[in-house]
């Protein structure tokens, strides 16, 4: 038995544009999709919140070195480049947070269980860590 190869005949669309198509992908759906908006508020707080990261990390290593040469140009440059990316990082990360509320309490509410067995690994790292910053920021005192 032979089968027969066909071509499929490529269909000729009249010219419509972007809005209708979606329309009727929205429509063929059944309605379930609802219509992106043009301006996504989530991704804005994503990408702010990473891009105010990226910039305090090289203006609080700027500004300490800074600061210890006398130079109050160059520290009042990177304290307000630093104090400004800082601002914008809370802000983008409240933002963040309000609009992945749902998302993150589920994600917690999973996990709190798979935490819970690692109590003891858990005190030690907060106490661990936060032991290391307090002697560490304590070195800004002068000792009399």
């Amino acid at each position: 038995m032979a089968f027969r190869r066909t071509r499929s005949r490529a269909r000729l669309m009249p010219s419509v544009g972007p809005e209708i198509i979606e329309r009727k992908r929205i429509e063929e759906m059944g309605g379930k999709v609802t219509e992106r908006s043009r301006f996504n508020i989530r991704a804005l707080a994503s990408v702010a919140l990473f891009c105010a990261g990226v910039w305090l990390v090289p203006s609080g290593i700027a500004l300490h070195f800074a600061s210890h040469d006398g130079a109050t140009r160059w520290s009042h440059l990177f304290m307000t480049v630093h104090n400004t990316a800082s601002f914008l990082f809370l802000i983008a990360a409240v933002v963040h947070v309000i609009m992945n509320w749902k998302v993150l309490t589920h994600y917690v509410g999973a996990k709190v269980g798979e935490y819970l067995r690692f109590k003891r690994e858990l005190l030690i790292a907060v106490l661990g860590v936060s032991a290391l910053v307090m002697l560490v920021a304590f070195h800004a005192f002068p000792v009399p």
